[in-house]
């Protein structure tokens, strides 16, 4: 039997600091009990991941109904899109954007949920990780869960998973268990959509149990290759893994190999695919006034979104607007809008004005003062999300000395970023976080940085290392001078402890 829901979605005039604390601190540890910090760190392992406990753990909370057909192939008979099936089910009507890819996922599911809501739509959001706060991650028109709901949350799977420990399937994981909050979360405040952003790869990934309405694709590279593949076509293809028969998918993926193996998952399947470049496009781009001064200064791009509509003879276009810097994301904003004519949602002015207001912390967020250097903060943890980073900096930044912090984890290749990362800084304060263990020791980073300049491929950065994120953010910021630009970036974990701190100092 499915839990007793002791709580309804709070309304946005509820206090949301009103929680009982102890209640939460136990009910938070509990769930982060489930981690496995080993298993993430272990290099070298293919961890065998399996659906077979997310889909017991949606059965027991009594939402079977929303489950997509196992082991579905290409000219199967498609089950019906959406999580209703049932006849009288009063979520008949919800539907579930679906989204993977390695760089660009988060930013397109933050898109797509803004602008359901601006159509109207009560709208959940599943984003990982989260950068301060676990209730960053379930979201309901853009509002984070309160603490009070996540308490009774995961007071509600504490019997399940006890249940489910004690049968041979086992207990669900930490990502198991949050992706389980998220749609019980969402069931509660009725959401009319789910937007759920895959955790790590799609087709094993927990979210992949859900039966989606439309499936979108950002863009592929190589990260997480211990658990995924090593080539860009094995981890086109886990990505691709969501994708399912007869129902809308979407890509924005433009580069050969990753293209080709999207395509072929997606004619297998039988999943009608648009890409961008060939069935929708963004034309006529235009970024905002450059940022090679000092001080604040305008921030994002405009461009025209054309695509053929569902009847692929009368084409859709719009002007779209953004203030979330960086040329990938005109692309990501792309694919949400392309997402969102598959849904049947109509591009609005409305809409369009809550794409235009989309930001995204810690997806080059500036920090800015009077007294002091342009801050970028960046989430960039791979070689794609490093490399989009270094073509910001050195198209909005020329001129102006550059110092950049930089600590990553063990699962990451932080010598390709370190050799991304050298042409495009004057000097480098290598970090790391200390609320996770797997970071790379700074002596690690040092070693790496000084094999990167000693090949030549690093350029002039000169090098220098802090134990403390924040004390490096200062001493970068010392080292920059009042005119120059500081960049953040290497890890989420990295940016979740220097944000409070960069947050007190622009107040």
């Amino acid at each position: 039997m499915p839990p007793t829901h002791t709580a309804a979605c709070d309304s946005a005039a509820d206090d949301p600091t009103a929680y009982d604390r102890d209640a939460y601190e136990a009910a938070t540890t509990w769930l982060y009990d489930r981690i496995d910090y080993e298993r993430l760190a272990r290099s070298g392992s293919r961890y065998r991941f399996t659906l077979d406990r997310m889909r017991d753990l949606v059965s027991r909370l009594g939402h079977a109904n929303s489950l997509a057909q196992p082991s579905q192939g290409a000219g199967q008979p498609s089950h019906p899109p959406g999580p209703g099936r049932a006849t009288g089910d009063a979520a008949a009507t919800t539907k579930i954007v679906h989204i993977a890819g390695t760089k660009g996922k988060g930013s397109v599911a933050t898109m797509t949920a803004a602008m359901l809501a601006a159509a109207g739509h009560q709208v959940g959001l599943y984003t990982s990780p989260h950068l301060v706060d676990l209730e960053e991650r379930f979201r309901v028109n853009g509002r984070p869960a309160t603490r009070r709901q996540m308490t009774d949350l995961i007071d509600s799977m504490r019997p399940i998973v006890e249940a489910m420990s004690r049968a041979s399937i086992g207990g669900p994981s930490f990502f198991e268990l949050t992706t389980a909050i998220a749609i019980e979360h969402f069931h509660r405040c009725r959401c009319d959509y789910w937007v759920l952003e895959t955790g790590l790869g799609g087709r094993l990934d927990s979210t992949n149990v859900f039966q989606s309405d439309v499936t979108l694709l950002t863009s592929i590279g190589l990260d997480h290759q211990h658990v995924l593949g090593d080539t860009l076509e094995l981890i086109a293809r886990e990505k691709a893994g969501i994708l399912k028969p007869g129902v809308p998918a979407v890509s924005g993926v433009t580069k050969s190999p990753a293209r080709e193996t999207i395509r072929q998952a997606a004619n297998e399947v039988g999943a009608p695919l648009l890409e961008l470049g060939r069935d929708f496009h963004a034309e006529n781009i235009v970024e905002n006034a450059s940022a090679q001064i000092a001080g604040p200064c305008p921030w994002g791009s405009s461009f025209d979104w054309v695509s053929a509509t569902a009847d692929g003879e009368t084409p859709a276009t719009a002007r779209v607007s953004l203030q979330i810097e960086g040329r990938h994301q005109i692309g990501n904003a792309a694919v949400a809008l392309q997402g969102l004519q598959r849904l049947g949602a109509a591009t609005s002015p409305e809409v369009l004005r809550a794409l235009a207001g989309v930001q995204i912390e810690a997806r080059l967020e500036r920090f800015t003062s009077p007294a002091g250097p342009t801050v970028v903060l960046d989430a960039a943890h791979n070689a794609d999300s490093i490399t989009a980073l270094a073509e910001t900096l050195e198209s909005r930044f020329t001129g102006r000395r550059i110092v950049g912090v930089f600590g990553t984890s063990v699962d990451k290749d932080a010598s390709a970023m370190l050799e991304l990362l050298g042409p495009c800084l004057d000097g480098i304060v290598l970090t790391r976080y200390h609320g996770n263990p797997r970071f790379v020791p700074v002596d690690q980073l040092a070693e790496m940085a000084g094999k990167t300049r000693a090949g030549g491929a690093a350029g002039a950065a000169a090098v220098t290392t802090c134990e403390d994120p924040v004390a490096a953010c200062q001493a970068a910021i010392d080292e920059a001078g009042q005119d120059g630009v500081v960049v953040i970036c290497g890890s989420f974990f990295l940016a979740a402890e220097v944000r409070p701190w960069l947050l007190a100092q622009r107040t």
